[in-house]
């Protein structure tokens, strides 16, 4: 017969604390310390509960550096200097996506540069090495820029 008072840390086994992290957040701003205190409330253990409070950290830094026109490069570097796991950044980053990426260069591009000034062969040559220094790829900057003007 199953015990429906088991000794797991949560009567619903498919909430997970990153998921139950969510929900609180969802509903307002915690500092760390609060968001640890209620997931450790809900009975969920100090590794699990230390693990999602640093992987929403990361993931807000990443967001953070993103925002300012940073490629995955270009954060992963940021973050490795902050001393954060390259394995937790690279994972925030896989979960996110190309398309973030993308759109994020475009963001930065437009705030740099008209579209009429990347037709120059000299402003181009610009904007593509600082999207590479910001840390996109090659194939990122080239999707976005498409191939260089004729000097005319």
């Amino acid at each position: 017969m199953k015990n429906s008072h088991s000794a797991f840390h949560n009567s619903q086994p498919s909430l997970t604390p990153l998921d139950y992290a969510y929900r609180l957040l969802a509903r307002r701003a915690y500092s760390e310390q609060e968001l640890t205190d209620k997931l450790l409330a809900k009975g969920f253990t100090t590794v699990a509960v230390t693990r999602t409070v640093a992987r929403l950290k990361t993931q807000d830094q990443v967001e953070r550096l993103r925002s300012r026109g940073f490629g995955p490069e270009g954060i992963k570097s940021k973050l490795a200097q902050k001393g954060l796991s390259s394995a937790s950044v690279e994972q925030t980053l896989e979960t996110s996506g190309e398309n973030q990426d993308l759109e994020s260069a475009r963001r930065l591009l437009a705030s740099r540069f008209s579209a009429d000034a990347l037709k120059e062969p000299q402003t181009y040559a610009r904007a593509f090495r600082l999207l590479l220094r910001r840390g996109y790829s090659q194939e990122v900057v080239e999707s976005l820029l498409g191939s260089a003007p004729e000097d005319g």
